[in-house]
């Protein structure tokens, strides 16, 4: 049964979709025109289409595109790879089509979502996975699949994407492929949100001319200090940790820090055993100056040495530390000897070494950057 449309175009549609759906049989030649004249359509009309106009377009064109041209599937593709809302059945088929076919949407279109990006990446082959590792953003679940399960070159193209956000998992993978490929590792140093644990990674395993290339990225930064890392490390990584929290919500416990600074060990212990992740981080913030964005970074990353130090400079205890050691992030991220790393990091540095080191980094140019 037909369903009334409201507008001209809409009419139309209703109309071209009725008989489709009554067609025994479509010839390749109809097919082709229509599926042209559709494509041109959208390019003219696609800002006015309503959902009921999407799901035509979708009925119609499923029809057609099995037996159209490559040509004119790789027209239809370009013209709606750039669509926040574009027809989905058709969109998910053309993503699997063809890498000539495949390639726009997948390097472009911003209606595919995570599912169908992995979907895609471990049905089809290196082409689809290169194209995907082009996009502009691509978050940490996607680029795991295309490093993991993609080829050198998938992997250089997502290593060399400043969109592509990287877990510690993706960054382990590339780092050995680093050690092994110099060329290959030369890009892997530029990136700019690469783990402190990488570098260390790397200097230890990586070739000369890779050595250098570190010691030319960190002269260049200035982060030969561990606290002055931190201000290089907001990075897309650790921010993907850090998306489930909600800072400003947690905000709220800075009306309760007046008192409580002059005991402000037991306060942050208490905001640490009830796992109150958020607080802990915007608590060490305001008592120790540093910007909001450094310590909600300083508090995720793997290198917790700056972290151990910031503690020691604003009178934390060691029992406190461990207990924030294991909330939010922490407690995923860090094992056990990591944690007690950190703890003999704490317990080693002095109250006066550590407050001269924080406040030399809360006045330091680039703590705000």
């Amino acid at each position: 049964m037909s369903i009334q449309a409201s507008t001209p175009v809409s009419r139309d549609l209703a109309r071209v979709a009725d008989r489709i759906a009554a067609s025994a049989l479509l010839r390749p030649e109809f097919c082709d025109r229509l599926a042209r004249a559709l494509s041109q359509l959208w390019s003219v009309a696609a800002p006015q289409f309503v959902d009921e106009d999407l799901g035509k377009f979708d009925a119609i064109l499923i029809r057609l595109v099995p037996t159209t041209s490559l040509d004119t599937r790789v027209e239809l593709s370009d013209r709606i790879a750039d669509a926040e809302q574009a027809p989905r059945a058709l969109l998910l088929v053309l993503a699997h089509d063809a890498i000539e076919v495949a390639g726009p949407i997948l390097r472009r279109s911003p209606a595919l979502a995570d599912d169908d990006l992995v979907d895609v990446a471990r049905r089809c082959g290196a082409g689809h996975m290169g194209a995907i590792a082009e996009r502009p953003e691509i978050s940490i679940r996607v680029s795991d699949v295309l490093v993991l399960r993609g080829d050198d070159l998938v992997r250089r193209t997502v290593c060399a994407n400043p969109g592509a956000h990287l877990s510690d998992k993706s960054f382990a993978r590339l780092s050995l492929q680093a050690r092994e490929d110099e060329s290959f590792g030369i890009v892997l140093v530029h990136r700019a949100d690469l783990p402190e644990l990488v570098v260390r990674f790397l200097r230890d395993n990586g070739s000369p001319t890779l050595r250098r290339a570190l010691d030319e990225r960190d002269s260049g930064r200035g982060v030969h200090d561990p606290l002055a890392r931190i201000s290089t490390s907001i990075r897309a990584t650790e921010a993907g940790w850090l998306e489930p929290y909600d800072f400003e919500a947690a905000a709220a416990v800075l009306q309760r820090l007046g008192d409580a600074r002059h005991h402000l060990d037991p306060f942050v212990r208490r905001l640490a055993q009830t796992d109150n992740f958020p607080e802990v981080v915007q608590v060490i913030a305001e008592v120790s100056g540093l910007p909001l964005d450094l310590v909600k970074h300083m508090m995720v990353s793997l290198d917790t040495e700056p972290f151990a130090k910031v503690a020691r400079a604003v009178g934390l205890r060691v029992e406190t530390v461990q207990e924030i050691l294991m909330i939010g992030p922490w407690l995923h991220r860090l094992d056990a000897r990591a944690r007690d790393a950190a703890l003999l990091v704490f317990q080693a540095t002095t109250v006066d070494d550590a407050r001269a080191r924080l406040r030399r980094w809360v006045g330091d140019g680039t703590a705000g950057a």
